[in-house]
């Protein structure tokens, strides 16, 4: 009865990741038809098209797409490879508890229970833990941007003050910080490929789509709204990077303040008991000793 039981669970758990990675990649491709033929033909090169898949570009909008761009996974194979592992540890999982639960469960009925139980928390853990490892290496790979980007945008108004144009700018930008920000440098040289296959306002509006920062959607705004208006982009550059350095400046000191109402919690609960103690106890055991005497005295 029991290894039947495991037996319908392992089918029906398998049954189910089957199920919705069909789904997923169905949906998929229904998304992409529906796009075709509601955005009409699409007239670019299709070899722009081919580049641009390999450069980052932001045609997919799931919550997974866009935490594999943040995290700075530009393959084309991207997406496949994570789930691919993530489906691949939850099946090995399953079959290596289901395999124990059957060997052993006729003898020990308590070890293929705990064995199940053991799998379905296995499972659980395989299925969120790489989400959860993509989600923190994008968080920080964006913050690693966040503040890269004023002392690029120093660099890049010094280039456009020296007579090149903004693509070739970014190029320059892209070269000169590649060893000290490597992360900012390949979203600067994808954004300058990106305006030589198709256009700046493309190209900033996918940077500021795999970003996902505020400072990289003001950013694109304003050298977007700058180019059609015809208006200085250098002094907004500028004029944006000190912005940045005073708001960077304005948030360290917000936490500065805050560090001496986070630490009363710690300092109450750590270190006055041990103060106490120490002042206190003495005369805690004078006071003990003391009346320990006077009871005998009385007794006597």
């Amino acid at each position: 009865m029991l290894i039947d039981l495991i037996s319908i669970v392992s089918f029906l758990g398998i049954a189910i990741a089957v199920y919705f990675s069909g789904s997923a990649a169905v949906q998929a491709k229904r998304d992409r038809l529906r796009s075709r033929l509601w955005g009409g033909v699409d007239q670019e090169n299709p070899l722009s098209d081919a580049v641009l898949e390999r450069l980052g570009n932001t045609d997919r909008n799931t919550p997974l797409d866009q935490e594999i761009r943040r995290a700075g996974w530009y393959r084309p194979t991207a997406r496949r490879d994570f789930l691919s592992f993530r489906n691949t540890t939850v099946l090995f999982v399953m079959i290596i508890c289901g395999v124990i639960a059957v060997g052993f469960g006729p003898g020990q009925r308590h070890l293929a229970a705990r064995t199940v139980l053991v799998g379905i928390g296995g499972v659980i853990l395989c299925w969120a833990v790489p989400r959860i490892y993509l989600r923190n290496v994008g968080n920080r790979r964006v913050m690693r941007i966040r503040r890269a980007l004023p002392d690029a945008l120093d660099l890049m108004s010094m280039c456009l003050t020296g007579g090149l144009s903004l693509t070739e700018s970014f190029a320059h930008v892209s070269r000169e910080i590649e060893f000290a920000y490597p992360d900012l440098s390949l979203e600067l040289m994808i954004v300058k490929r990106q305006s030589e296959l198709r256009s700046s306002d493309f190209a900033f509006d996918q940077f500021a789509r795999r970003i996902d920062a505020p400072e990289i959607i003001s950013l694109s705004s304003l050298i977007t709204q700058g180019q059609r208006l015809g208006t200085d982009v250098v002094t907004s550059i500028r004029e944006y990077a000190d912005n940045i350095r005073l708001r960077r400046r304005q948030t360290a000191d917000e936490r500065s303040n805050k560090a001496g109402v986070k630490m009363l919690f710690p300092l109450t609960m750590c270190l006055l008991p041990s103060v106490f103690i120490i002042l206190w106890g003495p005369s805690a055991l004078e006071l003990y000793t003391f009346l320990r005497g006077f009871q005998g005295a009385s007794a006597q």
